[in-house]
């Protein structure tokens, strides 16, 4: 359990009036119970605490009694970051921007985060029934703008039960972050601007629960981000990695004038994409007042965006949709249209828009990449079955061809085309040649919808298969290919180019 400290207590003197600086106070319960091996701090329940930064700690909980407040302190004195040897004071910067050169170049990315957990650290929580204030200013540009709560390359985190009020940046930046919990956080009454409420950059294995939200900007959103000219002391986006796992669940989300709910698709300065794909998203019975999506990068001359693949939506109220949503690439949707047309069927780009089913073999499926060889495969099948494959939509009556490269090692794989919604097989193909080979599908879809197109196990009971060169083609009138009769009088079949132009 670790110790329980009250900052309030003679041993640490916090005073609580909301006049006094308690930071000092609060900072030594912190570090205290961090070197005695982890456990709770208390900002006690129905006390204004004023302080400057406060550096979170492994293993502790900053936990807010019922009323407790924290609040910023209008001041630049007494302000620290993290060094080695313990802390040191620094001057933040004040106002909105500190670039006129970099587009949106918010000073709150530049200070340290008002709650402050540093790289590296792990199992801290924030809890309780309390508030996270922010600092009382008129003049926006005498303001010290700081994002509530924030932290780069943590793991293993809760923050709930808390409310964050009266800010004016970010409310809370989880950057390259996992293992994470948001729960049953209140954000509301931002100023002096840009009002976002959680942004989760470059994160994995996070849910965010029970949160209720009236932000000025976006309110939660999925942000695939490289090289972000923005970076300072504490953080940056050089380095970057998959946006996956992630649950928006049970939430009620309102913005001002932006997206309650959306992904920011910034990943492009990445030479790698499979770095930057958000994948694994699954969004379920929340109430969302706007959805969409950034495609534009105003940092990077590349044009598109970074992949996404496998993102469910199930039991939403949105209130509206933004256009930008449905010009999106996304593999293998739930509860709106796919991409209509598989892409990196070469798989030159590693993953990118390929989702895989696993057996217990956590090398059952997955890609090899390797210059002018690179495959998608399922392995190790006498554990189960195991699959690779995209999810697109097709539109019914519409003849198609799903063509591939594919080998196995002599079981009787299958290549397929199944709905996504009801599982069913629209079309299939069983393989068990040793060598690459072309293999041809032609189907029509009885009802138009998102569909899987891949390589399973099938009826093989050990060994693996391999998939490359893979395309769907669709055409009005032709099943994807046409007959030609060469000279000597033998049927062969001459693709269409156009015809995988979806």
């Amino acid at each position: 359990m670790g110790v329980e400290i009250s900052v309030c207590s003679p041993a640490f003197g916090a005073k609580g009036d909301g006049t006094a600086n308690d930071r000092a106070a609060i900072q030594e319960a912190i570090d205290f119970a961090f070197k005695n091996g982890g456990g709770t701090v208390t900002l006690d329940a129905g006390r204004t605490f004023l302080s400057g930064g406060i550096i979170l700690k492994s293993g502790v909980n900053l936990h807010f009694g019922d009323g407790a407040v924290l609040q910023q302190t209008p001041f630049a004195e007494g302000f620290v970051k993290p060094v080695k040897n313990g802390y040191a004071y620094y001057t933040p910067l004040h106002g909105q921007n500190f670039d006129d050169n970099i587009k949106w170049s918010h000073c709150w990315y530049k200070n340290y985060p008002f709650i402050f957990a540093p790289e590296g650290a792990s199992g801290f929580k924030i809890t309780g029934g309390g508030t996270v204030r922010m600092a009382d200013v008129k003049d926006a540009a005498k303001l010290i703008k700081l994002c509530p709560v924030g932290f780069y390359r943590c793991r293993d985190f809760e923050i709930s039960g808390i409310t964050i009020t009266n800010y004016h940046g970010y409310a809370m930046m989880p950057f390259t972050s996992e293992n994470g919990l948001i729960e049953n956080v209140k954000i509301n009454n931002w100023s002096h601007g840009n009002g976002d409420g959680i942004c989760l950059m470059n994160c994995r294995n996070i849910r965010i629960t029970g949160c209720e939200m009236f932000t000025g900007d976006d309110s939660v959103y999925i942000f695939s981000s490289c090289r972000d000219p923005r970076k300072s002391e504490w953080w940056n986006s050089d380095s970057p990695q998959p946006s996956e796992n992630i649950e928006i669940d049970h939430n009620d989300l309102k913005s001002n004038h932006c997206k309650a709910f959306g992904m920011i698709l910034w990943g492009l300065n990445c030479e790698d994409p499979e770095k930057v794909e958000v994948r694994n998203v699954y969004v379920h019975d929340n109430h969302f007042e706007t959805m969409g999506n950034w495609l534009w990068n105003p940092y990077t001359d590349r044009a598109g965006f970074p992949p996404v693949t496998g993102v469910r939506f199930e039991n939403n109220i949105i209130d509206g949709i933004e256009e930008n949503f449905f010009e999106t690439q996304i593999s293998d949707m739930t509860g709106f249209a796919s991409m209509r047309k598989m892409i990196n069927g070469d798989f030159s780009q590693g993953r990118c828009f390929w989702n895989m089913k696993k057996n217990h073999s956590e090398n059952s499926a997955g890609v090899h990449r390797e210059e002018d060889n690179s495959y998608g495969y399922i392995n190790n099948l006498s554990l189960g079955d195991a699959a690779i494959f995209q999810g697109v939509y097709i539109e019914a009556g519409k003849p198609c061809l799903f063509k591939a490269e594919v080998m196995s090692s002599g079981g009787n794989c299958r290549m397929f085309v199944r709905n996504s919604a009801t599982g069913e097989t629209a079309a299939s193909l069983d393989f068990n040649n040793t060598d690459w080979c072309e293999k041809l599908i032609e189907f029509t879809v009885p009802q138009s919808g998102n569909y899987r197109l891949g390589i399973e196990r099938g009826k093989a009971d050990s060994g693996y298969a391999r998939i490359r060169a893979a395309a769907l083609g669709c055409h009005e009138n032709a099943h994807g290919y046409e007959k030609v009769i060469s000279d000597r009088g033998k049927i062969i079949y001459k693709y269409n180019d156009k015809l995988f132009r979806r």
